[in-house]
């Protein structure tokens, strides 16, 4: 007895048993439960049946009786008294609702299927009824018949035969209630009866219940709770806590060996994270070591390091070589008991690095648990690998980026097997990722130092060539100016009018070759940049005022009329006089270069107090730019096409000098244009705050209106 109580309790009993028996107890209880209720409705509902579909019917038919029967005679009497036909009105159709409603009592009666003296009480009464009925509907026919002809009838029995109806309607109506009520009582009592036995039943099944499913609680609910404590102790802290798993039930018994199991795999994997998490700050200490690395041989002498000590490895080699696969740089490092490697072979080094691109292509890694494992096939190339070396186990991952192979990382035990985790070995990859975008970054460095150098020299070789060539060009444009002007004063003999004709076109042409020579020397001057260091204020009133006293007779051997407004003379600008006296040369040479002959050519400088801006407006109403071309006219050489259609000269260089000038200066250039029209050049530059304004040179003593002491150019 004891043994099989021993035996019973280490295998367990189901709770499946305990609670199948619970089970088949409450359908019992159930059922049991179920009987009774249904049994219960089943009577009352059939008192109910018989009270809505036959006693109350039948109360209701034998009123409608009474209704038509009294509709008959009160219409009847009417007639009688009034020999008005109209009065019969009510008597109409009541014989037939009569027969329908005695017809309706007769069926509601038959359906209640009673039996014994009562049925044949009850058919009784409706005969009497039935009887009282046909005999008052053969009096009133005849009555209605014979007042009709004007006759008189014998009022005296038809009262006799109504108040018979009377009576016996009213003995079936009573019966007919008196059923109905006792059938609600009796319904009443059905479903009291009912209701207690249901109750009662009910009550015992839940008393059973309770006791039952306490027990059943008490044996489920201690190991629960038992293993409840166990999950509370190991969330406060104890990870390596365990279930008891001598337990009664099977069900228990096998929940708590896989908590323990589940026990077991949390704390592999809480290892397995730590190791993760130990591998992942090593490969960002690398990664920062790397980036800050000077050169890439030092980069490979911390990889090695660093894997060395984070992966707990006996050697580890990191090479790199070329796209012939000839070694560039390597590094090692060991530990004290091993020797140094020296150079591989000349025959293993081939070998590895297609080694290096087959992995890259493949896998991004290789691992080799035990080079010595039995049963383990090696080439020959691992063979050779191992035995200069000294490797029982590697993870070898290529120095790759894109789709370029530049060296190999061998992290190598020679002691003993290593089962290497995919933490170790992302590490590893990682770390050879560092390595090779160091190594690529460092080869655009020196790339781009390079391409900056060559941009450098070209720069200044094409300013040196601009240089020297203006000074070359303006050299003898000088000497051709001199002479040319000689010529012209007639000084060395008189000329001819065809020789003064091509005297002037020297001259034009050699005015355009200064302007293209001025043009290129005030780009070279923009393209070295515009330093603000050696800005002035410079007084806008002056420039205008030189400006148009400068291009005057421009204006006048065009045809074309100058109006100018110089402005303010507090209308001072911080920047380069050169560069801005330019700008504006270059904006009012094109305003009168583009007019038609007899137009009007106007220059303004007005200044925005609020907005601390000066604006330089130039208008004219030549040719106009096509709208087409205005969205390249700050190109350099770019050039409109009716300018071009029209042979107008120019280099295209102008109006992209005047742009970058403004630019330069904080300002900004708008151009506003209607082909056939005219233009609108606007230079709007920030306003210079002085004191006071600077002392005027030139011609800045002259008032706002009046531009030079030119004929005819101020209006």
């Amino acid at each position: 007895m004891f043994r099989s109580r021993r035996r019973r309790v280490a295998l367990g009993r189901p709770i499946a048993v305990h609670l199948r028996k619970l089970v088949q107890l409450l359908w019992v209880l159930l059922l049991l439960v179920c009987v009774t209720a249904v049994g219960s409705l089943q009577f009352e509902a059939d008192e109910i049946h018989r009270l809505t579909q036959a006693f109350g019917p039948a109360v209701d038919a034998n009123e409608q009786v009474h209704r038509a029967m009294v509709d008959a005679q009160i219409g009847l009497n009417g007639y009688e008294l009034s020999r008005d036909r109209a009065m019969l009105e009510p008597y109409f159709g009541a014989q037939a609702r009569t027969i329908a409603a005695m017809a309706a009592v007769h069926d509601k009666s038959m359906l209640a299927s009673l039996e014994g003296d009562e049925v044949a009480l009850d058919v009784s009464l409706e005969a009497r009824q039935r009887l009282a009925t046909e005999r008052w509907w053969a009096f009133a026919i005849s009555a209605e018949q014979s007042l009709s002809r004007g006759e008189l009838t014998d009022s005296f029995r038809g009262r006799a035969l109504f108040s018979k109806f009377i009576e016996t309607n009213a003995a079936l109506g009573q019966h007919l209630v008196t059923e109905r009520d006792d059938s609600r009582q009796k319904t009443r009592n059905i479903s009291s009866i009912g209701i207690a036995a249901s109750i009662a039943v009910t009550i015992a099944a839940l008393i059973a219940v309770l006791v039952l499913g306490r027990r059943a609680v008490l044996a489920i609910s201690r190991p629960l709770t038992e293993l409840r404590n166990t999950l509370t102790r190991q969330r406060d802290g104890e990870v390596d806590v365990r279930a008891n798993v001598n337990q009664d039930f099977t069900e228990m018994r096998s929940l708590a060996i896989s908590y323990n199991a589940l026990t077991e795999q949390n704390l592999a994997l809480l290892r397995t994270q730590a190791r993760a998490l130990g591998m992942n700050e090593l490969t960002f200490g690398i990664a920062r070591a790397i980036r800050v690395a000077s050169d890439t041989q030092q980069a490979l002498d911390i990889l090695c390091a660093e894997l060395a000590e984070g992966l707990g490895a006996d050697r580890v080699v990191a090479s790199t070589f070329d796209a012939n696969g000839e070694i560039l740089l390597g590094a090692q490092w060991h530990l004290a008991d091993l020797p140094a490697l020296g150079e591989m072979s000349a025959d293993l080094v081939p070998q590895l690095v297609r080694l290096a691109n087959e992995v890259w292509l493949a896998e991004g890694s290789r691992v080799r648990v035990d080079f010595l494992a039995p049963g383990v096939e090696s080439s020959e190339r691992a063979k050779a690998f191992r035995r200069e070396t000294g490797a029982r186990a590697v993870i070898m991952a290529p120095i790759g980026f894109g789709d370029r192979v530049m060296g190999m990382v061998y992290v190598i035990t020679v002691h003993d097997r290593r089962e290497w985790t995919e933490s170790e070995a992302s590490t590893v990859r990682q770390v050879a990722g560092f390595v090779a975008r160091a190594i690529v970054e460092a080869e655009n460095q020196a790339h781009q130092r390079e391409f900056v150098e060559r941009v450098q020299r070209l720069d200044q070789q094409k300013s040196d060539f601009l240089a020297t060539v203006s000074h070359e060009l303006r050299t003898p444009l000088t000497s051709i100016a001199g002479y040319l002007e000689l010529l012209e004063e007639e000084d060395i003999g008189e000329l001819t009018a065809h020789q003064r004709g091509m005297l002037e076109v020297i001259s034009r042409s050699a005015g355009r070759l200064r302007s293209l020579i001025e043009d290129v020397m005030m780009l070279s001057r923009i393209e070295g940049g515009a330093s603000k260091d050696n800005f002035v204020p410079v007084s806008i009133h002056a420039l205008i005022t030189r400006a148009g006293e400068e291009l005057w007779p421009l204006a006048q051997s065009s045809a074309v009329e100058l109006e100018i407004d110089a402005g303010p003379k507090d209308a001072i600008v911080l920047g380069d006089r050169t560069s801005l006296d330019r700008a504006v040369i270059n904006i009012l040479s094109n305003a009168i270069k583009f007019s038609r002959p007899g137009s009007v050519v106007i220059i303004t400088s007005t200044l925005d107090q609020e907005a601390r801006r000066v604006l330089i407006t130039c208008q004219d109403h030549g040719v106009g730019i096509p709208s087409r071309d205005q969205a390249d006219l700050f190109t350099r050489f770019f050039r409109a096409s009716n300018a071009m259609d029209q042979a107008i000269p120019g280099t295209g260089l102008g109006l992209s000098i005047v742009k970058q000038i403004v630019e330069d200066h904080g300002g900004e250039l708008r151009l506003t244009s209607v082909e056939g029209e005219g233009t609108t050049v606007v230079i709007d530059l920030p306003l210079c705050e002085l004191p006071q304004a600077p002392e005027a040179d030139g011609n800045d003593s002259q008032s706002g209106g009046v531009s030079t002491n030119a004929p005819d150019l101020a209006h």
